[in-house]
């Protein structure tokens, strides 16, 4: 490996017992193909690219699949496979936890393990679950805890709830609008106003984020709901950061 130090946010792990598991947990909406991923190929590649650390995360569409019990058990079996990846090769790999929302209350058990424990250097969040994007009331608890802890979120996209166009791959368009519903309702409905202690990382560059700020910006006030009289400075002062 050469000198170059660059770290990279997003690079998904592979469990193996997971690409198993995954034809029969629902597969993958998007019709990715699965990798057959491997640490050693995983290292390959970042040596090619001159990264230094990769931090692991598990990808769309995570562990919604499962069933209660079963995803709480998927995601923790997870979490301590990567931990071990993480504990072999410290100088390569880091790790962003897997939550099994939207279990909130598996999600906080989960959380606790997974950064007092397991050492994780954060968590993966989903845009949405089952259609609840992330600002939705019903994750307000995970939200508090992560900010009490000043925790690292990963947001990366699935597929939002419309269906696809013929031909077009969910994640060449949709995923990007999926990230980019997640921000802004982050930020028009003020959930980082309220948890401005935890730090948010957006897949895929913030997806068409960048290209709808300043509209965003001008019109929030626009529109009859929640976000009405809040004004531009108010919507700019919590930049979430993205990442590639």
């Amino acid at each position: 490996m050469n000198t170059a130090h660059r770290i990279d946010v997003h690079q998904h792990v592979v469990p193996p017992f997971y690409a198993k598991a995954l034809p029969t947990h629902g597969g993958d909406p998007s019709g990715t193909v699965v990798p057959q991923w491997t640490p050693e190929s995983a290292i390959g590649f970042m040596d090619s690219q001159e990264i230094a650390t990769g931090i692991l995360s598990l990808t769309a569409p995570s562990v919604v699949r499962w069933y209660k019990r079963e995803r709480r058990e998927m995601a923790h079996r997870i979490n301590e496979y990567t931990a071990e990846l993480v504990m072999r090769r410290p100088d390569r790999f880091g790790n962003f936890a897997t939550l099994p929302l939207p279990d909130v209350d598996g999600a906080l058990m989960e959380l606790e393990y997974a950064l007092d424990t397991l050492h994780a250097d954060g968590v993966i969040l989903l845009a949405n679950y089952a259609g609840k994007y992330l600002g939705d009331p019903i994750f307000e608890p995970l939200w508090a805890e992560l900010d009490r802890r000043e925790a690292v979120v990963f947001v990366h996209p699935g597929q939002p709830p419309l269906p696809t166009v013929n031909g077009v791959a969910g994640p060449l368009v949709d995923y990007p609008f999926d990230t980019t519903r997640a921000a802004v309702q982050l930020v028009l409905n003020g959930t980082m106003d309220r948890y401005p202690k935890v730090r948010v990382i957006l897949a895929h560059a913030g997806g068409f984020l960048p290209y709808r700020t300043q509209p965003v910006l001008l019109c929030g006030n626009a529109f009859e709901d929640h976000q009405k009289n809040r004004t531009p400075s108010q919507i700019s002062k919590h930049p979430q950061q993205p990442a590639h």
